[in-house]
């Protein structure tokens, strides 16, 4: 009997230093440490809707976000200026737009589960996405899901990334063969996302660096994984690269190719982050 304790006592330990080990970790995390805040939540004005997700155009070296309600496609400057507000034909309650290139985009719908590809030329001043052509990745048929929060698009795999918000947070490889997606059954999941942050709001894929850049609203950070799966993070939260206050819920993510971070948030703030 006193051996059966002293091992159910040492297995106890072992829980508790394993515990310990983990959350030590998970609190004294890798770094991100080339950033700094040049542009530290400036006002987006004159919007109904709240900023939802954000996307870089390499072609037109433009930023370009979305808002939920009412449904709204903006362009956006570099340093968070409106250049053109896009109107949708019908409420979508878009959640992410990711550009891949050759003038399209492709959009997260929440409610529906969708993704519809959009084309957007310096001329449009309204998108018709009753009629995009639309897919239903297989991810979201499932019952707990919570719908596409983040997309990331790889082109020199033509891969989409996509993510589960939450319950349970998810990343899956989306295959792009012909029009045709199918959800790759290896996701990142291995990286045990849940345990590192509550939700995913964005995400952005740096081609530059092959970084997978992982937003986190609730967690209020950002998870950057390189092509080995290792784990850097970054807080947004008040004194840290430099910010004056927590960024209040961030909601959207992308990179430009030349080193600058950007992430939008509600109540519609801008905010840049450029290396050191």
């Amino acid at each position: 009997m006193k051996n059966k304790k002293t091992k159910l006592f040492s297995g106890f330990i072992i829980v508790l230093i394993c515990i310990f080990s983990f959350y030590y970790y998970i609190t004294n995390y890798p770094q991100i440490d080339n950033y700094h805040v040049t542009i530290d939540a400036k006002p987006i004005s004159d919007l109904e809707g709240g900023l939802s997700g954000l996307t870089w155009n390499k072609d037109t070296q433009t930023l370009f976000a979305v808002t939920d309600a009412p449904s709204l496609i903006l362009e956006l400057s570099t340093d968070g200026k409106v250049l053109r507000r896009i109107k949708t034909d019908k409420p979508a309650d878009l959640e992410a737009i990711e550009y891949i290139g050759n003038q399209r985009f492709y959009l997260s719908k929440e409610k529906s589960g969708t993704l519809a590809i959009i084309t957007i030329n310096n001329d449009t001043q309204k998108v018709d996405i009753s009629h995009a052509e639309t897919y239903r990745p297989a991810v979201q048929a499932e019952k707990q899901n919570s719908g596409v929060e983040g997309l990331a698009w790889k082109p020199e795999l033509s891969r989409m990334v996509t993510a589960q918000e939450k319950k349970p947070v998810r990343i899956f490889n989306i295959l792009d063969n012909e029009g045709a997606f199918k959800t790759d059954k290896s996701p990142l999941n291995e990286l045990m996302l849940s345990w590192y942050v509550r939700d995913i709001s964005g995400m952005d894929f740096d081609g530059s660096t092959s970084n997978l850049y992982i937003l986190s609203d609730i967690s209020q950070k950002v998870v950057m994984v390189d092509r080995e799966h290792k784990l850097k993070f970054m807080s947004l939260t008040a004194g840290h690269y430099g910010l004056s206050r927590d960024i209040p819920q961030p909601e959207g993510i992308a990179t430009d190719g030349t080193g600058n971070l950007y992430i939008v948030s509600e109540p519609n703030l801008f905010y840049k982050f450029s290396p050191r």
